[in-house]
């Protein structure tokens, strides 16, 4: 789904003058916990503007790039899983999923992510694709987390969150950076950064990034080869008054899988085909933001970004267009006083084309696809928000804000407000609450498309029986909602220790889910489903995240959170199914990370992350057909990463050594919505030289 034009423009890389960069590791080992904590770190994501987290009514987090590189992480969504209440699980070597507050799956939809402020939402996935979520990891400044509807400042899928990976400027990249990363499982991976200086007032950077690994372990079948490419540049001022910024850049993945196609009669399924198919996607992107000081107290930030997305994957086909106008006015009323207002417009063009439900013959079907009852669609979101920030004394300050916004695809118009709170008890300890609501934007997914999946079932009489499942569309689906009120404590002794807390219940509206039917099928052996929005659930839980200075060299962080997931049919719909409530439940779930990052002595580190995760399901559940269906749970998952960095001195290559999964010889299954392979025992190799 991602593309580059722009690979050419690496070769003009040499004639630039180069700046040399002390070296990460060096700068990373003589960062204090006070620049990396709740006091001192900034952060925008929350409100559009800078503030201290300290200062923030919201659950917020700040994953620093120190954690991330010393994470032992090979990408943007595995680095996540040290985020207190966010889940992310390993389908195969190459799909992650990631989610926040339940609901987890691969086209998870309630929660924003962008890179720069730039949102990667797929209109035709419905959420995010983390496969192509990818950047140079030694490039990330930071990864803000914003936990809890976020719909008032950022409007359509930050129901449950909203995550902004921001780079690090041109400025700070400047010189050569080159990384290479090699194991045992076939994964190779190449990164290269090229700072740049056009003159004296122009800074910029290159990069490119190529990767390459099975799709599955072990790789001893020939199976699929992913490989993917990304390359961008972008171009920053260096005089400080100046604060705008150009990207430029596009991703490309493919890998080669086979395809099969099963041939039905009406006696049931009798044979099948395969062939060889080239999965492709491809993205160019192009990105331009600026800030104006109108005066000493407002200051006008927009941003106007495009994209275009082609996707061939049989499971969501289709090409999207996409141009975006965002700005902010924020004024400074009083000493006490901020005003902020904002709007934007988001046109998107979409192409279905290449897949439609009036061409599937069901008696000669692909294993899997999804098609759609339109061809085409041109789509507008069009937004407007105020918010007002008020500090009435040294310790109490209040939020209070709401976005309005329009949506063309079902011509429906939604408002996301909140209402916050934050209370300083001292110096230490604070306490903050809200109460907020958010819309998940509609998806082309839910209202426009169908997706069948060859399957079989057993019965007692006819043994193994091959069915076509046919999951169809609903064009008249609410949107859904959700309103939640939190609770929140932080403390910070100054020195070793910091608590971040959050307690959380949500009310969950016009939840998608399946029914069954029996009638209106296409073919014997198709078995219908229709998509409602007759359902709504219930979330509650609790998030902690801590930071705890051992001594000088040896820092540990900690996060915890527990999760449960309650569903409910309303009964409005008659095509909606009883049975299908509980699809979403989830009894309890604790999930927790540790990592400990030890600094032995200058040039080596040594760090360990341990995660546990533990799901419980309901015990059953009950079939469209009276069935009872017992649920897998999956207690008590401990697993262990270590890795082991080494560098001569500031101006030599980095060595590291990272051991995933210790012990897990055969995998394991922490969760349904995961492959036990992917999670077995991997050592890989990483060597980068920054100069």
């Amino acid at each position: 789904m991602k593309h580059s034009s722009i690979y050419a423009a690496l070769a003009l890389l040499p004639s630039f003058s180069l700046y040399s960069q002390e070296n990460s590791l060096e700068h990373l080992m003589s960062m204090s916990l006070e620049e990396l904590s709740m006091l001192d770190v900034e952060m925008e994501t929350a409100s559009k503007a800078k503030q201290k987290l300290s200062d923030i009514p919201s659950s917020v987090y700040v994953l620093s790039n120190e954690r991330i590189q010393r994470s032992g992480a090979k990408t943007i969504a595995e680095a996540l899983v040290l985020v207190p209440g966010l889940k992310v699980t390993k389908f195969n070597e190459t799909s992650w999923f990631v989610s926040t507050r339940g609901f987890h799956d691969g086209l998870y939809n309630k929660m924003l992510v962008m890179i720069d402020g730039r949102s990667l939402f797929s209109p035709v996935y419905g959420g995010t694709y983390w496969t192509d979520v990818d950047y140079i990891l030694a490039d990330i400044e930071r990864i803000e987390i914003l936990k809890g509807p976020g719909g008032t400042v950022w409007g359509g899928n930050a129901a449950n969150g909203v995550v902004n990976i921001i780079t690090k400027s041109s400025e700070d990249t400047q010189g050569t950076y080159v990384s290479a990363v090699a194991s045992a499982d076939d994964n190779y991976e190449l990164s290269v950064r090229q700072g740049l200086k056009f003159n004296e007032h122009l800074f910029g950077r290159a990069f490119y990034k190529y990767k390459e690994e099975p799709s599955y372990k072990p790789n001893d079948t020939g199976n699929e080869i992913w490989k993917a490419q990304s390359a961008g540049m972008v171009f920053e001022p260096t005089n400080s008054d100046k604060n705008w910024s150009l990207r430029l850049g596009g991703e490309k993945s493919s890998y080669q899988t086979t395809s099969y196609t099963y041939y039905y009669d009406d006696q049931g399924w009798y044979d099948y085909s395969a062939k060889d198919f080239e999965n492709e996607s491809q993205s160019i992107y192009a990105q331009f933001n600026d800030h104006l000081d109108l005066n000493p107290e407002s200051v006008l930030s927009y941003s106007i970004w495009g994209q275009y997305n082609d996707d061939n994957a049989l499971d969501a086909p289709g090409s999207y267009s996409t141009v975006d106008f965002d700005s902010t006015l924020i004024t400074q009323l009083s000493d006490s006083h901020q005003f902020t207002l904002g709007g934007g417009i988001r046109y998107m063009h979409l192409d279905f084309s290449s897949s439609q439900i009036d061409d599937i013959d069901f008696y000669n079907v692909d294993y899997y696809r999804r098609a759609y009852d339109i061809e085409t669609a041109n789509d507008f979101i069009t937004n407007v928000f105020v918010q007002s920030q008020i500090s009435w004394n040294e310790r109490l300050s209040t939020v209070m804000g709401v976005k309005l916004e329009h949506f063309t695809q079902n011509s429906t118009t939604e408002l996301s407000p909140q209402l916050r709170i934050l209370y300083k008890l001292d110096e230490k300890h604070s306490l903050w609450s809200g109460v907020s609501r958010a819309v998940v934007a509609p998806s082309y997914m839910d209202s426009n498309s169908a997706y069948f999946q060859n399957s079989y079932y057993y019965d007692e009489n006819q043994g193994y029986v091959d069915y076509i499942a046919y999951y169809g569309l609903n064009s008249e689906l609410d949107n859904e909602n959700v309103i939640t009120t939190e609770i929140g404590y932080r403390f910070f002794n100054g020195e070793r220790l910091e608590v971040d807390s959050t307690a959380f219940y949500s009310i969950h509206g016009n939840v998608r889910q399946h029914s069954l039917q029996s009638s209106n099928s296409q073919a014997p052996h198709v078995i219908n489903g229709v998509l409602t929005d007759d359902y709504k659930a219930r979330t509650y839980g609790v998030e902690v995240g801590a930071t705890y200075k051992l001594t000088d060299n040896l820092t540990s962080y900690f996060s915890y959170s527990y999760l449960s997931v309650e569903g409910e049919h309303k009964g409005d719909d008659p095509e909606s199914s009883p049975y299908s409530e509980s699809t979403h439940d989830i009894d309890s779930e604790h999930l927790a990370t540790v990592q400990i990052l030890w600094n032995v002595f200058e040039g080596l580190q040594f760090d360990v992350l341990g995660k546990y995760m533990n799901v419980n399901y309901p015990d059953h559940y009950v079939t469209y057909t009276n069935e009872t269906i017992d649920w897998q749970s999956y207690p008590h998952e401990l697993s262990f990463d270590a890795r082991l960095g080494w560098q001569k001195s500031s101006k030599a290559p980095l060595f590291e050594v990272v051991i995933e999964n210790i012990g897990k010889k055969s995998g394991y299954q922490a969760d349904y919505a995961t492959y036990k392979e992917a999670n077995q025992e991997s050592v890989y190799v990483r060597i980068s030289h920054e100069f």
